[in-house]
């Protein structure tokens, strides 16, 4: 496994990368209430009116594959995902939300030896003061206002939350989960993807 440190943040295996903020924006439909059949709404059970909305289907699936295309996101996690051919998409989301009313801090990922990444970007213009609460090595709480063109990515043990807060209209961000096209990997992966509803596709393609 290779590790990695923001040494900004404090943080590991975290990383900010400047993103065109007009793809994002191209989902700004999804942050709606109802969605369209063709997508999954999952609404946890948190202290949040957060809802994720993710695909139902093939089509609404490939509109994700092609944002996570032309964002190029494989490229920033390249060093360290192991691959047979390519970096797999597991699932898109669209995460939207306008109360949030404590801290829920968890990991994604928890061993899967950073063959498993999140990434997160805001669609539009993000609400200051809703974003992201991080845990540092040291155990100090940090917050991170998303910004517009610029995306999270975060592995292995990145301990985070949604930061508490309220807006007048729904924020919204765009997430993908991504990681090995190894199939000896899923076990640890699937532990959190496709565990937050819609379709998911796993390391080898299949899309259930």
């Amino acid at each position: 496994m290779k590790h990695f440190l923001d040494r900004e943040w404090l943080a590991p295996n975290v990383m900010r990368v400047a993103i065109d903020p007009a793809i994002p924006a191209g989902f700004v439909d999804l942050a709606a209430d109802p969605v369209p059949p063709s997508y999954h709404v999952e609404r946890p059970a948190w202290s949040s009116d957060i809802r994720w909305i993710s695909s139902a289907d093939e089509a609404s699936f490939a509109r994700f594959q092609a944002a996570f295309d032309a964002l190029d996101v494989a490229r920033h996690v390249a060093d360290y995902v192991a691959v047979d051919r390519a970096i797999r998409l597991y699932q898109g989301f669209v995460v939207a939300r306008s109360l949030c009313r404590e801290p829920d801090f968890h990991v994604d990922w928890d061993a899967t030896g950073n063959q498993a990444f999140t990434l997160i970007t805001p669609i539009g213009s993000p609400k200051p003061g809703f974003g992201l609460l991080f845990k540092t090595l040291t155990g100090e709480t940090r917050s991170y206002d998303y910004r517009e063109g610029e995306a999270v990515i975060f592995g292995d043990q990145f301990l985070h939350s949604t930061q508490p807060g309220q807006s007048e209209d729904p924020t919204a961000l765009l997430s993908f989960t991504f990681g090995t096209d190894r199939m000896e990997d899923w076990p640890a992966i699937r532990k959190t993807a496709g565990f937050q509803g819609g379709r998911v596709r796993r390391p080898d393609g299949v899309l259930e």
